[in-house]
């Protein structure tokens, strides 16, 4: 049986398929590696990861939590304020993943559901990820494509004026809207247990080997308590040290306490049949090692290698030192037989790790950390080089925006010689998914072309709007190019869209900037479902959210700009002078 591919590798194999069928040259299929458009994006991942791994945005968490007030509309809009200029120049990824813990604090001191305000913030980095040429590399594909055809690449500043006005109306509906529309229900604070929110409180548990046990003397393999019992055992504590899995070797003695995941039957059983003594904090729960180990929760982002895979097969615990306790997809919560649950895009994953291993998931391509409170910062006096940098590359870009790749590959190389990022965290950063998607879709674009398939349905379809006003015309293809946004990817949306709306709209009196803003707009903004965009993927298991939270707010959002955006092009930023 045949592994469905992921997108970027069934654009790669399409493109490959092209060069054996002769309607692409080698140098032609390949030139999308060494694009101009390509070699920024690899280079903005690298700079939006030395700006977070320095710390540069801690200031402005603490800034938001200390004037956030205590209104949802209120700290919507500060929230809107702050994330809108972040995300216009760094990652939106990134972003979202350091304000996923502000908001939910946030949300404990008003004890509201966090969910009122995760999916607004995804849909304003998204909104905002226009405002310049390096907001997302859906811009930057669109630049690319807008110079192939003939009509120049793009300034930085060029989608600005538009893309303002569009994040205002956007950021106006959220506020009226989120708090009506999205759930309500109350939640734990996140500062006082994260495994309220995945309600594993009595799945964790420590229990003391007493004299009297019968496991004394025996190897924790040989007692095959995890397979009769159904418990996992994830630490020993020995006269006060603690021990790490692997711990098959280990051979108990009286007094020692093992930290164990396992539903309250069993532990009883584990107390009548083994002699395993139940210990207790003095407020009745369960005692934990608390001091020792953290509990953090990850998300599986996308390009991540685990994905398709379950936690035995990748041997989840020896690989990342940690223990999953529980996985949250959705409105779904996983907790029992998690070793044969094979992961998927957007899972949340609550892990108990050693403190000391918490940095090391900070920085893994195949996990993104959500708890950033949890990370000892060592880079924080290299900030000053990673804002100057990264400030810098911003003027150059805007004297010489026909320079941005050269601009951008430069700060990289100086980002290593100023010690802000190592070079194994250079290569990490970069997310090689995306990277493969563009260079295999720039050459598909020219196979379009070349093949006369867009002229086809463009004199078909000429017919059908040839009498359509420019602003009507305009509106359709926003909301073809949402759709299509939808089903595949915003760079795959853009590059099919483009070529085919500027050679519909050619003929017909509209400025080729116009249509090409509003479909790079039209590409950018995915609201309607939590697998349109990575960032709605993000907040959709940390949310809880359904895929209907989703549709009820985004729905709204899209006619919004579909309106209003074809009317901003015609009429304002890419108004013929």
């Amino acid at each position: 049986m045949l592994t469905p591919l992921p997108l970027e590798l069934l654009a790669l194999g399409v493109v490959l398929l092209a060069v054996l069928m002769g309607w692409l040259t080698p140098g032609q299929a390949l030139e999308g590696f060494s694009n101009a458009a390509t070699l920024t994006v690899v280079a903005m991942f690298v700079i939006s990861a030395a700006v977070v791994r320095t710390g540069a945005l801690a200031p402005v968490q603490e800034f938001l939590e200390r004037h956030g007030g205590s209104s949802l509309p209120r700290q919507l809009l500060l929230l809107g304020a702050v994330v809108g200029p972040l995300s216009a120049v760094i990652s939106n990824t990134a972003v979202v993943a350091i304000f996923i813990p502000v908001v939910e604090r946030w949300c404990g001191r008003l004890g509201v559901s966090p969910a009122r305000m995760l999916m607004p913030l995804s849909f304003m980095t998204v909104m905002a990820g226009v405002v310049t040429l390096l907001g997302t590399s859906t811009n930057l594909v669109a630049s690319s494509l807008s110079e192939q055809l003939g009509y120049g690449s793009f300034r930085l500043l060029q989608f600005t004026p538009m893309a303002l006005l569009t994040y205002g109306c956007g950021m106006a509906l959220l506020v009226l809207l989120a708090p009506l529309l999205l759930p309500r229900q109350p939640v734990a604070e996140r500062a006082k247990a994260l495994e309220s929110g995945y309600a594993i409180n009595d799945y964790l548990s420590e229990l003391q080997v007493a004299p009297s046990s019968p496991l004394v003397g025996s190897r924790i393999n040989d007692t095959l308590l995890q397979h009769s019992f159904d418990v996992r055992i994830l630490a020993l504590i020995r006269e006060g040290v603690r021990y790490s899995l692997p711990l098959g070797n280990q051979v108990l003695q009286a007094g020692d306490r093992l930290v164990v995941k396992g539903r309250q039957e069993q532990l009883v059983a584990l107390h009548d049949r083994e002699g395993l003594e139940p210990l207790e904090e003095p407020d009745g729960a369960p005692a934990r090692d608390r001091d020792l180990d953290a509990v953090v929760e990850v998300l599986v982002p996308a390009g991540s290698r685990l994905i398709g895979q379950s936690l035995r097969e990748i041997r989840f615990s020896q690989r990342f030192n940690s223990t999953v306790l529980a996985i949250r997809r959705g409105e779904e919560l996983l907790r029992d037989r998690l070793g044969q649950v094979t992961l998927r895009l957007g899972d949340a994953l609550l892990l108990q790790t050693p403190r000391a291993t918490v940095p090391g998931l900070q920085v893994s391509r195949d996990l993104l950390l959500l708890d950033e409170a949890q990370v000892l910062d060592d880079r924080r006096d290299r900030m000053p080089w990673a804002l100057g940098l990264t400030g810098g590359m911003l003027l150059l870009a805007l004297w010489r925006s026909d320079l941005l790749v050269v601009w951008a590959l430069l700060v990289v190389v100086a980002m290593v010689a100023t010690r802000v990022l190592t070079p194994q965290e250079v290569y990490a950063s970069i997310r090689w998914d995306v990277v493969v998607l563009l260079a295999s879709l720039l050459p598909l674009a020219r196979l379009l072309s070349q093949s006369g398939a867009d002229q086809w349905l463009v004199e078909h379809l000429v017919g059908q709007v040839g009498q359509w006003p420019p602003y009507a015309l305009l509106t359709v293809l926003y909301l073809a190019t949402s759709l299509v946004t939808e089903v595949l990817s915003n760079q795959a949306a853009v590059t099919l869209m483009l070529p085919l709306g500027l050679s519909l709209t050619h003929g017909l009196g509209v400025n080729p900037l116009a249509a090409m803003g509003v479909m790079v707009f039209a590409a950018s903004n995915s609201f309607l479902t939590p697998i349109g965009y990575q960032t709605n993927t993000m907040v959709y298991a940390v949310g809880g959210y359904s895929f209907r939270d989703f549709f009820r707010l985004g729905l709204p959002l899209t006619l919004l700009l579909a309106l209003i955006t074809p009317a901003l092009a015609l009429h304002l930023a890419f108004q013929t002078t």
